[in-house]
């Protein structure tokens, strides 16, 4: 049967994000969501396994039925299943079709793989061993307020935490993705390097030299990542990659990267969250479902949050979601528009043609929209007192890409001769909107900058990850603060296979399957402090709870940092003793 398939984030697998070492994480990115009557077609029913099949590969999920879908669509969460049958083209915007994927879907007698089998197959190793849960010792009990929550763009600053024990034993106030962040315990405590398929450990000083000889020794590195660590490590990952001459990208590049794109051709008609809580009467989020990507933000900015204008919540206000399927989003709207695949461009269109006063020259429907549909949407958008548009990854990994975000800014712009309307991303990582931040002012740039000519480049398609990878240009990769194993497409994971890659993150991850070294850090947010960048571009300092002893991110890169700039000062005046024979993973590294 064939099928158009989109990926996309659910609360079952957010809550699994940092349980990545479980089988509970794999049987969740193996689900494959399909409408009940295509299954009748199929001869499936719930639990059965489905085989998918693209251009780029096949992989089986483990069948969910919903009639959320229409038929002939199928929905699949992100994850490495996802990513096995991904292609690696972005068409010059560095971000790949996660969406709308055209492929096939079989019966199979078949059970899916685990997430960590799939790397295998693409080059990985097994996942090392995480020590048992342990609190981090002593300290008593302590009750921690106004807490920052450091898991997605939403940066909830009002959680309650307890800690008992040198562990956190409860959170309050944080939703269901938040907690487990909090609550989880799959922690390495030292650095582990991966010696021909097996792992053992090696001591900080010894990794970190590790990490540094590979950048600087390196023809092409990619730092990728950093959504999920501080803005100061983010500007000490800026410095490396300027004295070694690497490209440094982030997360954005694969997921909002299209709507800077958008932004940067047609302006920024933003606002602060605060601004939307106090003031908005229509709230739209198209493309995006924040009950299951941003819990909370619902709950504290838009729909049911009192504000200083809007004080009786979800009565003050008309909620209404344009999307391809019908999430628990769309389920408690006052609107529900359900939008055909890739129609986005078009429809943005027919608005601002009816908001022109050009209502007669639309046919009856445009992307599967009938046109009075779209008037009466445009009436009220034209009539409210203060109006917040949330686009979501709908737009930006789907046909149209950052041109879908630039005809939203000019919807808005258009709106805005008739009433106030504003335009937000929904930023996912807690910290991926301070990437751009920090990228921008240190280099000008927002995302995939190289430093190779000396000074910043840059060009989305060129000098991307994915572009990067998929061309099989990188040398040597160091990721931090996020999880390409999980997230890239399986060309680029076969490519990380083959070159030196390091991992810097506080818990072990898919990316770990590649890594000749992971090294072990502080959480921001939960075992150190740090600043981020809200979704709406506030900087927000994130606390400290407790101590585990481990060093953060900045403590690693300046110690990186460090190595590399003695190195190249060396190397110029002739001097070479400070690249000592080291023997990590099996590689050694010789001066």
């Amino acid at each position: 049967m064939r099928v158009l398939i989109t990926s996309g984030r659910t609360i079952a697998q957010g809550k699994k994000l940092y349980y990545k070492d479980t089988p509970a994480y794999s049987d969740e990115t193996a689900r494959c969501f399909i409408h009940p009557f295509d299954l009748l077609e199929l001869g499936a029913e719930e639990g059965d396994s489905l085989s998918l099949s693209t251009a780029a590969g096949e992989e089986v999920f483990s069948v969910a039925p919903s009639e959320d879908l229409v038929p002939g669509t199928v929905f699949i969460p992100c994850g490495p299943h996802a990513n096995a049958i991904l292609h690696a083209q972005t068409h010059g915007t560095g971000a790949p079709d996660y969406k709308w994927l055209e492929g096939t879907v079989t019966r199979t007698d078949l059970p899916p793989r685990s997430g960590w089998d799939i790397l295998a197959g693409q080059g990985g190793a097994a996942c090392p061993p995480v020590p048992a849960p342990s609190g981090g010792g002593g300290g008593g009990t302590v009750t921690v307020r106004d807490v920052v929550c450091p898991l997605c763009g939403c940066l909830c600053d009002d959680l309650v935490v307890r800690v008992e024990g040198g562990a956190v034993t409860s959170v309050d106030n944080a939703c269901s993705l938040g907690s487990e962040k909090f609550l989880s315990r799959s922690r390495l405590m030292h650095p582990v390097s991966n010696d021909g398929g097996s792992w053992r450990a090696v001591d900080f000083e010894e990794a970190i030299r590790y990490a540094a000889e590979v950048l600087a020794d390196a023809e092409r590195p990619l730092l990728f990542g950093w959504s999920g660590t501080s803005a100061e490590a983010q500007c000490t990952g800026i410095h490396i990659a300027e004295a070694v001459g690497g490209v440094i990208d982030n997360c954005s590049s694969i997921c909002h990267g299209p709507s800077i794109l958008g932004i940067q051709e047609a302006g920024h008609p933003g606002c602060s969250l605060g601004v939307v809580k106090n003031r908005a009467d229509v709230v739209i989020y198209w493309g995006s479902n924040p009950i299951e990507s941003h819990p909370r933000h619902l709950s504290r900015y838009t729909t049911f949050a009192d504000g200083k204008y809007r004080e009786n919540g979800h009565h003050d206000r008309t909620l209404v979601v344009v999307d391809i399927r019908k999430t628990d989003t769309a389920k408690i709207a006052d609107e529900f528009i359900r939008i055909k695949p890739g129609g986005d461009y078009a429809a943005f269109s027919a608005l601002r043609a009816i908001l022109r006063g050009h209502a007669d020259i639309l046919p009856a429907g445009v992307a599967g929209i009938p046109r009075e549909r779209l008037i009466q949407l445009a009436d009220l958008c034209r009539n409210a007192r203060f109006g917040a548009l949330f686009t979501g990854i709908g737009l930006t990994q789907s046909p149209g890409r950052y041109k879908n975000v630039r005809n939203a800014i000019q919807l808005v712009d258009e709106l805005n001769r008739h009433t106030k309307f504003t335009l937000t991303p929904m930023r996912g990582h807690w910290n991926v909107n301070g990437t751009n931040q920090t990228f921008s002012y240190l280099t000008g740039y927002p995302y995939g900058v190289d430093f190779a000519r000396g000074t910043p480049y840059y060009n989305p398609g060129e000098t991307t990850a994915v572009d990067l990878l998929g061309r099989g240009e990188v040398d040597a990769c160091l990721i931090i603060g996020a999880d390409p194993g999980a997230h890239l497409p399986k060309k680029c994971n076969e490519h990380l296979a083959t070159i030196p890659t390091i991992v810097i993150d506080p818990f072990v991850s898919l990316s770990t399957s590649f890594a000749d070294l992971h090294i072990p850090v502080a959480c921001v947010g939960i075992d150190c402090e740090g600043t981020g960048y809200r979704m709406d571009s506030i900087p927000i300092r994130l606390r400290k709870i407790l101590d585990l002893g481990l060093p953060t991110d900045e403590e690693v890169l300046s110690q990186i940092l460090r190595l590399v700039r003695e190195g190249a000062w060396s190397r110029a005046t002739g001097r070479t003793e400070l690249w000592s024979p080291v023997k990590v993973g099996g590689i050694p590294r010789a001066s």
